[in-house]
Order: structure tokens, then C-alpha cells, then sequence
């Protein structure tokens, strides 16, 4: 049966006050256009055959009554969908559809598996997600849960209407739904899935009601949420929950558990308090603790100025300052680790005394971008990955005697670092680990070094000379790349791996081999236009993975020039010459 409504249709009872004056607004205003359909189903999966194909076009405001399966959701999603809405002289109107479920019941599966695949009974999963024109919904009033992705990508959906039946809401629910502003969730909820509400930057209050015993992971990150009251009874807060929100305060219930421990970044926060009777946290002006003090958890990124961390502090946790506007950190001697990325992005940030700290975490101090000057404990064997990736106003590095190992990336891309003092004892250098420093002119490589990371170097304009140890045994591929400085390299004896493009794009205008050397990338002096001689002293020849510079004159020893001549790419080069 098909209905051209002349009157509004009553919402029923249960549904919040706000939802049912914003939607019988919506209604009285879509009714005089004649674009409002009541539809009664019998039947499951007869959606489509209800609708007369003119109004398909038309409709604006649709009611549906009955048993609805997948294929009723997958009709509704095509009318979502649709690229135009017309009145009834074919002219272009705003396209949007209005949907109204509240007497309309979720059955089972039909041909299409837009339900999930579980095919229970009230529960919406998938069925209209990222329906681009769908702007309000009326949800069922049988309904017990919101599933996966019900809603997600409905970048149009502006309002949410929903019965106090529903229990759970299922990971993105709700996410990406850009414009969404007015949702109320019903008592008796239980728990908000993750990335519940990710993205929903206009929703700007929520009551979250007293039932909700747990919030997932990124439910609410990216809304526009300026202030919240969590639930005395909830028991678990995902990772980031609020991360990238306008909060300024938060206050955490007794009873309620981090996941990891870790908050997220919520740029204007000011303050954090924990109820009394907590087993997991403590507070102190308003910086969040674990249970013992001992481990900063938290530090509101929206201070600014500077921080004097508590003696008896131990540990700076994991993203404790993260995207903070602290411009400087007093750390008590007592705190002897750093956790990961626990300062990263703190821009203001300029200097920093670790003297006293034995365990750097990775990226600490990505992103420092004003950080000019820092101090390590002698007891630091490791400079992490990424540790002061970034940090652009770093113009000298002294490293103290006791690293081993500069990990991948720890210095990259800190252009102004003009001196490095490495250990002796250092024997690795990682992955793109002074990448991009413009300003390193001279490197003094300790005796016990062992290896250089892929592209450990690269991009090192002003690097004008290096001499490797013996030690050495591997330079990686890109390693000194786009040094264009360089004029002169020394591989010393040990090396027995040049990788790919090593040397490629730099001044030199000798390649010597050492006589260990057993394999040798592709195009390692590739654009070297300077060079012009090559020398390998191995006496068999070493793999060469492909040859490069064929027109330059190799020079190999006098026993071994037949052999070059016959071994794979090496008999590409045109004058294979005796050395002396």
C-alpha cells in the first residue's frame, strides 16, 4: 500500500524531545512539496515494487512500515544514492532523503549480505553506510543494536533518532559522518565502539548516559566535542578516545581504565582529575599520574610556558607531552626513562637536560622543531628510531661515549647540524639516519664502526670527504646519495657490500674498491660527473648487480683482467685496464 501523505506522521513517544521538534520541523516543511511517502511492507524484500518509479526521484521524506531485509536496505541505499531530486515539474530540488524506520522491523538476511552475515534480528550493520544524500533517520523501534559501519561514510547525515532499545553501538557506526550535530544516545546503552564517532566534527555535545560501561578506541576522536561527563561506571575508555576534540577538561571516574594508558592528543586540554578511589591513576594540578606517581601520563597540551616535573617521577610515559606548548621541561634526577614519542610534536620545546636518563624512547623528540640543545646520560647505548627526527634547530650533536647504535632515522632531516661527534665505540649507523642534513660538512667515523644504513647519508649537500674503517663491512644502498659535496671516499679494506646507488649523484672522481669487496649494486656512481676512473682491487671479480659508467676505464689487477672480461656486466665496460 502507497501513501502521498497530507498529514505529519507521529514519532512515537520514546524517542528524545530534541529529535522529535527537529524532525516534525523537517516534516511540515518537506509535506507541502508532495514529497513524502508512506510505504507499509507485508512482506520483506518488496521495497522496491511499493515505490511508483516517478517518485523515486521525488522523494524526500520516506516512511516505512513492516519487515525489511537486505535487499528493502540495499533499494533504500539506491535511493540515497541517487545524483538528482526533482519536483513535480522535473526541476532540480535539494537532494536529500529524510528516512522514517520507526515502525519498520529488521528480519533476516535477504540475496545481499548488507545486514552481515550474523542475520539477526534488530541489528543494523552496513546497511546504509555511506548513503551520500541521507540527512536524517528515524532508527527502528525494535532496534537492539547499531552495528559495524552502519552509518558510516553518510557524510549528509545530519540528525540521529534513536529508541532507548538500543544496547551497543558497533565499531565506525557513525564515522565520517561530517555534518552529523544532533544524536541523542538512549538509556540503557551500554558500550560505544570504536571509532564510533571518528570524524564527526560537528557534533559538539553528547550526553553519554549513566548505563555506557565502555568507550572504544577513537570513539570520539575528531569531533568537535568541547565538553564531556563520563559515567561514574565505566570501566574502560579506549586509546585516543577524545584525540583531536576542543576539551579543555577531563574527568575520569574511579572506576575507569585507559587502554595503554594513553589518551591521546586534545590540543586545548587544560586540565585532567581523577575521582577519588581510583586503582589506576592519580592527579597532580591537573597532570594525569599512574597509581604510584611514579610514571607522568599526561601533561595537558594546552599549557604553555614551562613544566617542573615532581621529584619521585620515574618514567615520562609514552605521548606523556605529545603536541604539548611547553617550551621547556625541568626533569628531577629521579626520572630515568623517556617513552616513545613521549615529547613528539612539542614545537616549543627548545631545550632539554636527559643527563640523568638511561632509556630514550623511539621518536621522544620527533618534531621538536625549536628544540636547539639537549644533554644525554652517559649510560645511553642506543639513540632510538627517530628520536630527534625533525628537530630543525639542532645545529650540534655530541654524542655521549658510551652509544653503539644510531638507529633509523634518528637525526633525519635536521638540516642545520653543522658537527657530529660519534663514540668510538659506535658500530652502527641506521636507515636515513642524518638524512637531510645540509649543514654536515665533515664526519669523523670511529674505528669500530661496522655498518651504514640505507641512505644513512643521503642528501648531505655540503659532506665534502669520507674515510671509512676497516671495519666496516657494508655500506647500504643510497647511503651517500645526493652528497653533491663530495669529492672524495675512502671504503677502507673491510667492505665487502656497496649497495645500490651508494655513491650516486656526488662528486667523486675515483671509485676505489677494496680487495675484500664481494658484491656491488646497481649504478653505485650513477651521474657521478666528475669520475673519471674506477679501480677494483678484488682479485675474482664481485657480483655487480648491473653495469654502470661502461665508458669510464675500470682498472683491475693484472691476473685478473681476462676474468673481468668474461664475468657478468663487468665485460660491459669498454677499456678494462692493468693496474700498476
Amino acid at each position: 500500500m502507497l501513501l502521498l501523505l497530507a498529514t505529519a506522521i507521529p514519532v512515537s513517544a520514546q524517542y528524545g524531545s530534541r529529535g522529535d521538534r527537529r524532525y516534525h520541523d523537517r516534516f511540515e516543511r518537506t509535506n507541502s512539496y508532495g514529497d513524502v511517502v508512506e510505504i507499509r511492507l507485508s512482506e520483506p524484500g518488496t521495497l522496491e515494487s511499493k515505490m511508483p518509479p516517478d517518485m523515486e526521484n521525488r522523494v524526500r521524506l520516506l516512511h516505512i512500515e513492516g519487515p525489511m531485509n537486505n535487499d528493502d536496505f540495499k533499494y533504500v541505499k539506491k535511493l540515497c544514492d541517487r545524483s538528482r531530486c526533482v519536483d513535480g515539474r522535473d526541476k532540480s530540488v535539494d537532494n536529500y532523503i529524510d528516512l522514517e524506520l520507526e515502525r519498520a522491523r529488521i528480519i533476516s538476511a535477504g540475496t545481499r549480505g548488507l545486514l552481515g552475515s550474523s542475520g539477526q534480528r534488530d541489528v543494523l550493520d552496513n546497511a546504509l553506510a555511506y548513503s551520500s544524500h541521507l540527512r536524517t533517520i528515524v532508527l527502528p523501534e525494535r532496534l537492539k543494536r547499531i552495528g559495524n559501519n552502519a552509518l558510516t561514510g553518510c557524510s549528509q547525515l545530519e540528525e540521529v533518532i534513536m529508541p532507548n532499545g538500543v544496547r551497543s553501538f558497533g565499531s565506525s557506526a557513525f564515522s565520517g559522518c561530517y555534518h552529523l550535530e544532533y544524536i541523542t544516545l538512549p538509556e540503557g546503552l551500554e558500550s560505544i565502539g570504536d571509532e564510533c564517532f571518528y570524524g564527526c566534527e560537528r557534533l559538539r555535545n553528547i550526553t553519554i548516559p549513566r548505563s555506557v560501561m565502555e568507550i572504544g578506541k577513537k570513539a570520539f576522536k575528531g569531533t568537535g566535542l568541547q565538553r564531556v561527563a563520563l559515567p561514574y561506571g565505566l570501566q574502560s575508555l579506549g586509546a585516543a578516545a577524545f584525540e583531536d576534540t576542543p576539551l579543555t577538561e577531563l574527568a575520569l571516574p574511579a572506576s575507569t581504565q585507559i587502554t595503554d594508558n594513553y589518551l591521546g592528543y586534545m590540543p586545548k586540554l587544560q586540565e585532567i582529575t581523577v575521582e577519588n578511589g581510583s586503582r589506576y591513576y592519580t592527579y597532580e594540578d591537573g597532570v594525569l599520574y599512574d597509581n604510584t606517581g611514579r610514571v607522568l601520563l599526561l601533561y595537558p597540551a594546552g599549557r604553555v610556558g614551562a613544566c617542573v616535573v615532581p621529584d619521585g617521577v620515574e618514567c615520562i610515559g609514552a605521548n606523556a607531552f605529545t603536541g604539548s606548548l611547553v617550551e621547556n621541561i625541568d626533569l628531577p634526577g629521579s626520572v630515568t626513562a623517556i617513552g616513545e614519542s613521549a615529547f613528539e610534536k612539542c614545537s616549543h620545546l627548545q631545550r632539554v637536560d636527559l643527563s640523568g636518563v638511561n632509556t630514550l624512547g623511539k621518536a621522544a623528540f620527533k618534531y621538536c622543531s625549536s628544540l636547539a640543545a639537549f644533554a644525554l646520560s652517559r649510560d645511553i647505548e642506543v639513540i632510538p628510531q627517530e628520536c630527534f627526527e625533525e628537530c630543525k634547530q639542532l645545529t650540534k650533536v655530541n654524542l655521549p661515549s658510551s652509544v653503539t647504535t644510531i638507529a633509523m632515522r634518528a637525526f633525519k632531516n635536521c638540516p642545520n647540524i653543522a658537527s657530529v661527534e660519534f663514540p668510538i665505540v659506535l658500530t652502527e649507523i641506521g636507515k636515513e639516519a642524518f638524512e637531510g642534513n645540509k649543514a654536515l660538512t665533515a664526519i669523523d667515523l670511529p674505528s669500530a664502526l661496522k655498518s651504514i644504513g640505507e641512505r644513512a647519508f643521503k642528501n648531505c649537500r655540503a659532506l665534502t670527504q669520507v674515510s671509512l674503517p676497516d671495519a666496516c663491512t657494508t655500506v647500504d644502498k643510497e647511503a651517500f646519495r645526493e652528497c653533491t659535496a663530495l669529492t672524495a671516499i675512502d671504503l677502507g679494506q673491510g667492505v665487502k657490500s656497496l649497495g645500490d646507488n651508494a655513491l650516486r649523484e656526488t662528486a667523486i672522481t675515483t671509485l676505489v674498491l677494496p680487495e675484500g669487496i664481494t658484491h656491488v649494486g646497481k649504478k653505485v656512481a650513477e651521474k657521478c660527473k666528475q669520475l673519471n676512473r674506477i679501480e677494483c682491487r678484488a682479485i675474482l671479480p664481485p657480483t655487480l648487480d648491473k653495469e654502470s659508467n661502461g665508458k669510464i676505464d675500470l682498472y683491475v689487477p693484472a691476473t685478473s683482467v681476462k676474468a673481468y672480461r668474461s664475468a657478468k656486466n663487468w665485460k660491459n665496460f669498454k677499456n678494462i685496464l692493468p693496474l700498476e
